[in-house]
């Protein structure tokens, strides 16, 4: 990639950092509303008299619930996904820099062969 396109592809790859956090907001939101009716069943539920048998029976229905596992799974996607993004935003920038370190470099090299040969 040359120097001049850097600027682009990092836009590019924060764009798309900006629209997964916004989805990462709203399965969060999702996953938190499923998990408020979960506790919801959990707490009318008599039966289940001490603590233990509360958070099996929360389990229980976290995992029997297709809704609640489907969007804890994107959840888990989306968040491996951004953190994917970030490490390559980062490799872009550290690469962006490392080319106009070495453009730098050029510039001073061809300053100092010239001052040198005058």
């Amino acid at each position: 990639m040359k120097l001049n396109e850097y600027p682009a592809a990092i836009a590019q790859v924060q764009r798309q950092i900006l629209t997964l956090d916004q989805q990462l907001i709203g399965l969060q939101e999702t996953v938190s509303v499923l998990a408020m009716e979960v506790e919801k069943r959990v707490i009318a539920d008599g039966s289940l008299t001490n603590d233990t048998k509360r958070k099996a029976r929360r389990l229980e229905l976290q995992q029997s619930d297709p809704d609640f596992y489907r969007a804890s799974i994107d959840l888990k996607e989306a968040q491996a996904k951004r953190e994917t993004l970030g490490i390559e935003l980062q490799l872009l920038l550290n690469q962006f820099s490392v080319l106009k370190l070495e453009e730098r470099r050029a510039i001073a090299m061809m300053e100092m062969h010239i001052s040198t040969a005058a």
